[in-house]
């Protein structure tokens, strides 16, 4: 019985951790579009705002209740450090899908499916670096 709590105890954070991404998702592709669409912005600035958007409703969202950190200092730095390597590898993901994966797609299509594929990579990328960054901050006792 032990085992399948702990079992569940897992799976729990990263469905957790799923659930507040889907929504800074929207909030993160409907301020992207908003910006392309409209011509507000280029696409990796109209991205840099989504994503910096996402990143405040995520770290509210998620430090606590998945990563079961405080908001610190050194929980801040943490989602800041990995929210810096997830900004940029989205970028690079939207600008390379955009431009050379999704070329003859409508315009519509290319920025969803190029937004599509800077979230799911990351997605993985930042939730298992974070989950090994905060259990050495829990070790450290910073």
């Amino acid at each position: 019985m032990d085992f399948m709590k702990d079992w569940l105890k897992n799976k729990l954070a990263i469905i957790n951790y799923f659930l507040y991404s889907v929504i800074v998702t929207v909030i993160d592709t409907a301020i992207v579009w908003a910006f392309v669409r409209f011509d507000a912005a280029s696409l990796v600035v109209a991205n840099t705002i989504g994503v910096v958007a996402g990143f405040v409703v995520h770290y509210l969202l998620a430090s606590k209740s998945v990563f079961q950190t405080d908001y610190s200092v050194a929980g801040f730095i943490v989602y800041l450090g990995t929210f810096l390597f997830g900004l940029g590898f989205a970028n690079w993901l939207i600008f390379v899908s955009y431009h050379y994966l999704f070329p003859t797609y409508s315009l519509d299509s290319r920025i969803l499916l190029s937004k599509c594929v800077s979230i799911a990579i990351p997605f993985f990328a930042m939730y298992y670096m974070r989950k090994y960054l905060f259990i050495l901050v829990k070790k450290k006792g910073w």
